[in-house]
């Protein structure tokens, strides 16, 4: 091997090594190993450096097929789960179909959630079966699965140790690349504040209100404003927060009910655990079902494999179910089960898991009425309201506009390579206007402005009619309501507001009927009558 290699010369041997010949350094596989190992630093694509990878491993232990599965950190400890096939490759270069049915994942599992590798023979004993964890920092980052269906595997030490350089160079290039992407992202918000010459890159809006702010405990950094509305939900926070008991946080859509939970959690002896938080609304019963409590290995068409649910993942931490006033009854009967007994089953199975985690729901709705309706069961409601919290809007905190104005303008959402101003008369204009979306609904606007405006300055005459109006954009035609209503008949008028409620509620819903619907409680074949009647 020495005398090989010292016939090339000193040029030769750079050349070939520096643009990834695969002929260098003859009878030396090792070292070629080691560069294909690292080939994904210089350029290739994950997928592409994966199917490398596969091919290298199926060539040296004589297999049949590879797979390739990433795994997913779980909140419990020393704890992983597969996710979805990210490569698979035969020996003859083509990606396999539907891999998830082509593999044990009892048998990835045992070698992803040991960190060490797993060898058996097939069912028919004349092939076998290596599953190898690529770990870094003492994670497992994936499963890589080889096999031959009809032989043994060529399980030789140098094999080995060559498996052991792809698997350790795989894992710490997904380490490299999560850590290129976050120092990617500094660096960007870097060069924008030394563009715009900020001193510091916290928000000023967070200066003003933090002096306002004496006496929490807590860190409510996230929750822009001082007003003393906001400082008594802070003081409410601060003191539920050391708690583990249920929260039901009420409030219009848009006042921050997420954010004031996650607050709850991240001030709770629960905060090193996981937040998992849930739209109920958002999807069908069927649906939410699975995705709350999970499912087993064929519970239904196309579940292919078990699945944890939202529950499951949020053990030890803080569950928050948004829009809990939306859950159907067979949905509420099936939560109280979990509040009262602290377990769940997954769809598809007889088995019982029990489950350590607290409860914060939030509603745009009152609830108390809805059990009074028969829409809302009483026992659930009592055990979701043991702490009731109530978020005020918009309208009745003003004093925290100009905070939250300056909040957006200073966010790296807005898109603006320089600082964007807002004159006095536009701010004020924004004061007085009563945001019926709330806080979200002044984001947006702000979002706008800021891309819209000339000179990086956002004037009165840049706002929305409907803010320089004083008009609730909820009723677009509310100019010409108020100065010809008198000249329209019932009829007219009526179908008129249905109209216009009805063009907003498909606005507000991205045109999803079901949820259209479902929100302004009336059938689904009336909805597409009314639509049709009003050419929507």
């Amino acid at each position: 091997m020495v005398n090989e290699t010292v016939e090339k010369s000193a040029r030769t041997l750079l050349e070939e090594l520096w643009s990834h010949s695969q002929a260098i350094l003859p009878g030396s596989g090792f070292f070629r190993h080691a560069l294909e190992a690292t080939s994904c630093l210089g350029g290739k694509s994950p997928q592409e450096y994966h199917r490398s990878v596969l091919g290298e491993l199926i060539r040296i232990f004589g297999a049949e097929r590879a797979f390739l599965f990433p795994c997913e950190n779980q909140a419990e400890e020393d704890s992983v789960e597969l996710g979805n096939c990210s490569a698979s490759r035969d020996l003859d270069g083509d990606s396999i179909n539907d891999p998830a049915s082509k593999v044990s994942e009892t048998f990835l599992l045992k070698a992803a959630r040991g960190g060490l590798p797993c060898y058996e023979e097939t069912d028919n004993r004349c092939g076998s079966r290596l599953a190898l964890p690529a770990v870094s920092r003492d994670s497992v980052r994936g499963v890589i699965l080889v096999e031959n269906r009809f032989k043994e595997l060529n399980l030789e030490e140098r094999n080995l140790a060559a498996a052991l350089v792809y698997c350790r160079a795989m894992a710490a290039g997904q380490d490299l690349a999560k850590a290129s992407e976050e120092n990617e992202s500094l660096w960007r918000e870097l060069c924008r504040q030394k563009e715009s010459g900020e001193k510091t890159p916290a928000p000023p809006a967070k200066a003003r209100t933090k002096t306002r702010r004496k006496g929490l405990v807590g860190d409510y950094s996230a929750i822009i404003g001082g007003s003393p509305r906001m400082i008594e939900i802070l003081q409410v926070i601060d003191r539920l927060s050391k708690s583990c008991a249920p929260v039901l946080v009420n409030g219009e859509s848009g006042t921050g009910k997420e954010l004031a939970a996650l607050a709850i959690h991240q001030n709770s002896p629960r905060r090193d655990r996981k937040f998992v938080s849930e739209n109920c609304g958002a999807l069908t019963e069927t649906l939410l079902e699975s995705e709350l409590f999970g499912y087993v290995k064929g519970a239904f068409t196309g579940a292919t494999k078990d699945h944890k649910g939202l529950f499951e993942q949020a053990v030890g931490g803080t569950f928050f179910l948004d829009e809990v006033g939306d859950m159907s009854p067979s949905m509420q009967k099936k939560i109280l089960r979990v509040l009262q007994e602290g377990v769940i089953r997954r769809v598809g199975s007889k088995e019982f898991t029990p489950v350590d985690i607290r409860i914060v729901s939030a509603t745009n709705k009152d609830l108390l009425q809805e059990c009074k309706a028969g829409n809302f069961r009483e026992d659930l409601y009592y055990r979701l309201n043991v702490i009731n919290l109530v978020l005020p809007p918009l309208r009745d905190r003003r004093e925290d506009i100009p905070d939250l104005v300056e909040y957006f303008l200073g966010s790296p959402t807005t898109g603006s390579p320089k600082p964007v101003a807002i004159e006095d008369a536009a701010l004020e204009l924004m004061t007085e206007y009563s945001w019926p979306g709330n806080i979200r609904e002044l984001q947006n606007e702000i979002l706008k402005l800021a891309a819209l405006c000339d000179d990086n300055l956002i004037r009165a005459k840049d706002l929305s009619e409907h803010l320089i109006d004083g008009v609730n954009p909820m009723s677009s035609t509310g100019k010409k309501w108020t100065e010809g209503f008198a000249h329209m008949s019932l009829k007219q008028a009526t179908d008129e507001f249905e109209c216009e409620l009805i063009r907003q509620a498909l606005a507000k819903n991205s045109g999803n009927k079901s949820l259209v619907a479902k929100s302004l409680r009336i059938p689904k074949t009336t909805l597409y009558n009314k639509i049709k009647k009003y050419k929507l």
